[in-house]
């Protein structure tokens, strides 16, 4: 296993961009194991970490329709400004929306890209929050006093305690918007 402070230098670095994480972030990190066994929710600090970019799953007759090409085109455009962090065992991803105006982590939402394609705000204000409430409330209270037991503070009262971000253009408004426009390429080829 990777010694803590490398792999916490190593995750800084290539999920990042450098910049140091948020608090909670930086307690899950050093709690990173126990994550996993509490939620699923698993760090890769890896500088090829990137299965939401993999598009081995597509088939030849699927690249050749224009639909389908410009639709992983505008994902990859859109995860360009996300700097994702976390996964779920469902392949979710979950990162910092850095956005067109390229914020600093420490003030970039919350943004999950689910496993069809679809990015959301998580409606949480850290990356602990976004985990807790991505479970459904299953084991809410569990993982909850978990996190506060490890010190983590700022978290939903309940499952659905989220909020409405009210950042234009959102993960999903650019991903639109950039699929008409690479959709109207590729149709013409």
């Amino acid at each position: 296993m990777i010694e803590n402070a490398d792999f916490l230098t190593a995750f800084s670095i290539h999920r990042l961009r450098g910049e140091a994480p948020p608090p909670d972030l930086a307690i899950l990190l050093g709690h990173r194991d126990a994550l996993v066994r509490q939620t699923g929710f698993a760090f890769d600090s890896s500088s090829s970490w990137a299965p939401w970019l993999d598009t081995s799953y597509l088939r030849e007759s699927e690249w050749a329709n224009p639909d389908i090409r410009a639709n992983v085109k505008a994902i990859a455009e859109v995860c360009a400004s996300i700097d994702f962090v976390a996964a779920d065992e469902e392949r979710n991803y979950f990162g910092y929306w850095r956005g067109q105006a390229d914020i600093n982590v420490s003030q970039a939402p919350i943004v999950r890209l689910d496993n069809e394609g679809q990015f959301d705000f998580c409606g949480t204000t850290n990356l602990a929050g976004a985990i807790l409430t991505a479970g459904g409330g299953g084991l809410f209270e569990e993982v909850r006093s978990w996190m506060q037991g490890i010190g983590i503070g700022s978290l939903p009262t309940v499952p659905y305690d989220l909020f409405d971000v009210d950042i234009h253009p959102s993960p999903r408004q650019l991903h639109r918007t950039l699929y008409e426009k690479l959709l109207i390429e590729e149709q013409r080829g």
